[in-house]
């Protein structure tokens, strides 16, 4: 009897740990997304440099949303900032190298623009939507990877939903500064930034809602307008100035029905070739692909690429992306686009998230062609 009940209470240890080893493995493999939605994708780029993981487990979605920030007078010292949603703000060199980590709270989406006027200075000014206290947190950005905390008091949104995507908008009409703020549930809120002392509050000043939850925000400065990814139905565009319409026209082929793109639509950026051209990018995270549209006019859908495997991991289930047009060395002589990584490896073990940089000369090369 003894015997028979030893081997039940080892068969049951077994089991356990059988039991354990598989959700660990489900753990460690990607559960959003397809590999195989994207496979018929041929473009294809590969990463030139990823930066060090975010302090988190390996398996917790932690790093999010990049931005990057030129130093106008020497461009080797600029370098990216990226939000993790479990804890704050890093700050990584072109290389990579994280120079600093601020944990100031669970940083969603952030983005910035420069020479915000601040008492007798201009200053650039980078906004991250802060889930931790429901508001917008707002930081001076210095040299050497320093974010200033530049906020006159908690900016707690309106909203209902948690706070999620964010991008700011500098107006060419009034030179004001706005942050776009939005929410899981579709809501959108418009900020504008006033300086106060030596520190920047903000009014709201318009807000409207999408039918389900959004989180991907670009403006395009010069034409005045705001893309907004709903993330279940497609990118829409509005203008952006505080007093225009909340009706927003919806890009043909950034929906399910171009067989490219599988939601969740992520990340929003642009490259801008002069004052009106250029290109917008989207993360397909259910793709592990980029769309790309044409900036000008209609946004006409020119095709996607994936970033594979090179001497840098391929890239998966991308939620933000950044990208500059300024040239950053021999390395990015176009300038560079900056994408999260979902599922980051080190040869063949899973580790933290990060992000990965990849020179925009090769991502160019395969769609001028199609212009």
């Amino acid at each position: 009897m003894n015997c028979t009940c030893n081997r039940i209470f080892l068969a049951s240890v077994l089991l356990a740990i059988l039991v354990v080893s598989i959700v660990g493995c489900e753990i460690n493999r990607p559960s959003e997304g397809s590999r195989n939605a994207g496979e018929h994708i041929k473009n294809t780029v590969v990463a030139v440099a990823e930066t060090d993981p975010v302090p988190q487990s390996k398996n917790e979605d932690s790093a999010d949303d990049p931005a990057i920030w030129v130093d106008t007078t020497n461009v080797m010292n600029s370098f990216t900032i990226g939000t993790d949603k479990k804890g704050g703000l890093a700050t990584y060199d072109l290389n990579g190298k994280q120079l600093n980590y601020y944990a100031d709270g669970n940083m969603n989406n952030c983005d910035l623009r420069y020479g915000f006027q601040l008492g007798d200075k201009r200053v650039d000014v980078l906004a991250a939507s802060n889930r931790s206290t429901h508001s917008i947190s707002l930081y001076v950005v210095k040299k050497g990877g320093v974010l200033e905390e530049a906020h006159a008091r908690v900016i707690t949104s309106k909203m209902q939903d948690d706070v999620y995507g964010l991008g700011m908008y500098r107006s060419a009409k009034t030179g004001n500064y706005f942050v776009f703020l939005n929410s899981k549930a579709g809501e959108v809120e418009q900020w504008l930034l006033i300086a106060k002392g030596d520190k920047i509050d903000a009014n709201l000043v318009r807000s409207w809602s999408l039918g389900t939850q959004t989180e991907g925000v670009i403006a395009d400065d010069k034409p005045g307008e705001v893309y907004i990814g709903e993330e279940v139905a497609g990118i829409y565009k509005f203008d952006a100035e505080p007093d225009d319409s909340t009706v927003g026209k919806l890009i043909s082929m950034s929906t399910e029905k171009n067989p490219d793109m599988h939601y969740d639509i992520e990340g929003l950026a642009i490259y801008a070739t002069d004052s009106v051209n250029g290109y917008l990018v989207a993360s397909s995270q259910g793709s592990y692909s980029y769309a790309v549209f044409e900036r000008q006019g209609d946004n006409k859908y020119l095709g996607s690429f994936r970033i594979t495997d090179g001497d840098v991991d391929g890239v998966e289930e991308t939620d933000g992306i950044d990208i500059t047009n300024i040239a950053l060395g021999a390395q990015y002589p176009k300038g560079m686009l900056v994408v999260q990584d979902g599922y980051n490896y080190d040869g063949e073990e899973l580790v933290s998230q990060n992000f990965k940089y990849i020179s925009w000369e090769a991502i160019e090369k395969l769609f001028l062609k199609q212009k």
